[in-house]
């Protein structure tokens, strides 16, 4: 059952839109990729009337309004308002907040869009910068970072050890709180000499504190899952799973792992003919030494999120794709994912998210803020 919590949540900032937020009690906090705001002219002031006509000039150019994307941290309360606490232009951000909610890592990408690549290649070039909060955002210290060096994920333990992950693909650790970083080894096989932006399909860091790293090898025509415990420079390879393209994973503080994969290739290295073929959502199950699958959904039901319950469910996050408009699922699991209990929980919301420490769902339905528990 959902609770109503808000009826105006993130309604002061504009544009509207809840970001990417987390809630504690009362508290939020929220990380938001906003567009610039558009105005319009009243009517007798435009040239032609029949026709909106934007307040300012730069408001009808693609690339100005592109070039004034921006990253903002609002910080608040439910009841007495949420206010803006740190803004940088960006059409690209990550962030990662602590526990306590006194650290904040966010990492920015902008591109400036009236530029053309250079000479010989491929891409215009991208500047990624680094920032820190320690006192839940409040205040802001620029990190020591190059500004050609993409950053799209960051993962952390804890305030002071964490990686970032970014284009190549290329993995820094750091173990003082990002006064320093350290390249390590990517895995064999996981760049594209053809393309410099390439990515890894999945980066999780699991309870049991071991990054892992998916990508497809298209030669043997599977997904290879890598590990890189704490602590050790290189990571290896513990299990491919032929096939299939990976979601996302989950793993317990004793190193058992989950895996939600998609069937079939990465969709964008498939033929067009086959780009319209069935893609059944699966999840597996790794012990240390056997791989199993678990489940198959409805090819409808497309999965793009796994978590661990509080009570050791297994949750899917997803999309329900058999009608025109859509819906968002989950799917929960008691039993080590033998059986699923599937609900609807409507059409796509503009924000929301699950908490796996507390069980709580959150939903943000126009200016309307739910929660509902899965334990």
């Amino acid at each position: 059952m959902w609770e109503r919590v808000s009826n105006d949540f993130m309604k002061e900032d504009n544009p509207y839109g809840p970001g990417d937020f987390r809630i504690r009690g009362e508290q939020v906090v929220s990380m938001k990729l906003t567009n610039p705001e558009i105005t319009f002219k009243p009517r007798a002031e435009r040239s032609d009337p029949s026709r909106a006509e934007p307040t300012e000039a730069w408001m009808s150019n693609v690339n100005e309004r592109a070039n004034r994307r921006s990253v903002r941290i609002l910080e608040g309360h439910l009841v007495n308002g949420i206010e803006q606490r740190f803004e940088e232009r960006a059409q690209q951000a990550e962030w990662w907040l602590s526990p306590s909610w006194n650290t904040i890592y966010l990492a920015t990408g902008w591109t400036n869009y009236y530029d053309e690549p250079a000479v010989g290649q491929r891409y215009t070039p991208q500047l990624t910068q680094l920032f820190k909060s320690t006192d839940q955002g409040q205040e802001w210290e620029k990190l020591r970072w190059p500004e050609d060096q993409n950053i799209t994920f960051l993962r952390f333990l804890d305030a002071q050890r964490g990686y970032l992950i970014g284009w190549g693909p290329k993995i820094w650790r750091t173990r003082d709180g990002g006064d320093h970083w350290d390249e390590l080894p990517v895995p064999e096989g996981s760049r594209n000499p053809e393309n410099p932006r390439q990515q890894f399909d999945l980066v999780a860091l699991g309870q049991d504190n071991v990054l892992r790293l998916a990508f497809y090898d298209h030669a043997a025509d599977a997904s290879r899952i890598h590990a890189l415990p704490w602590g050790e420079e290189i990571s290896q390879q513990t299990f491919m799973i032929p096939g299939h393209v990976v979601m996302d994973i989950a793993a317990n503080s004793e190193g058992n792992v989950y895996v939600l994969t998609t069937q079939g290739a990465p969709y964008f290295s498939l033929p067009a003919e086959e780009r319209e073929a069935p893609r059944p959502s699966v999840v597996w199950s790794w012990n240390g030494d056997t791989l199993e699958r678990l489940h198959e959904f409805p090819p409808e039901l497309k999965g793009y999120a796994l978590y661990l319950t509080p009570e050791e469910g297994l949750l899917v996050d997803g999309v329900d794709e058999s009608s025109l408009m859509g819906s968002d699922v989950t799917a929960v699991s008691y039993d080590g994912g033998g059986s699923w209990k599937i609900e609807d929980e409507g059409r796509s919301a503009q924000g929301g998210y699950y908490d796996a420490q507390t069980g709580t769902r959150w939903r943000v339905e126009g200016y309307s803020l739910y929660r509902r528990e899965i334990p």
